[in-house]
């Protein structure tokens, strides 16, 4: 049997080791003779670094914990967290900011929480352990100039902070 601590950790870093893995065929490839074998070992090298930095950061992103209140669900553009109390949808067309929050009650305490704001002034606080809150970072990848690196410092806080990931550019009359 396998300790589920061990489990939990394969499957975080499993497209990390997936792209690890392109990289390396990609390698391989090239070191084979003649420029034809040279130039798809070279895209399979590009695709794979490309696809390691991704799984990166999606891998720093995602939840230690899912034990926490609450379900989140993202479909057609709509993040929608079911929850005992508290619980709500946004579309992400109408987000205006995107905010983490962080206090320092973790590790045996929720200590991190997504706060999304709509134009419109409505407010959605999903705590980062709830199921399928990794599913957050897939949706966000949709707005542009997200800031995956605060988020990633935010994830690994331990002080009472706030870091704004992405807000909607203000709207210019010229």
């Amino acid at each position: 049997m396998i300790r589920p601590e061990i489990v939990d950790l394969f499957w975080r870093y499993f497209e990390l080791l997936i792209g690890i893995a392109i990289v390396v065929i990609g390698v391989m490839i090239f070191n084979i003779r003649g420029l034809f074998w040279q130039g798809i070992g070279g895209v399979f090298f590009i695709a794979g670094l490309a696809f390691s930095w991704t799984a990166w950061r999606r891998a720093r992103l995602a939840p230690k914990r899912h034990d926490g209140p609450g379900v989140v669900e993202v479909d057609e553009r709509q993040i929608t967290y079911f929850a005992p109390l508290g619980g709500g949808a946004v579309s992400i067309n109408d987000l205006a900011r995107v905010t983490i929050l962080t206090n320092d009650q973790g590790p045996f305490s929720e200590d991190v929480h997504w706060l999304l704001e709509e134009n419109g002034g409505s407010r959605l606080l999903i705590p980062n352990s709830a199921e399928g809150a990794a599913q957050l970072f897939d949706a966000l990848s949709a707005l542009t100039g997200v800031d995956y690196e605060a988020a990633i410092r935010a994830m690994g806080t331990t002080e009472p902070d706030s870091f704004v990931i992405w807000a909607k550019e203000p709207a210019r009359l010229h």
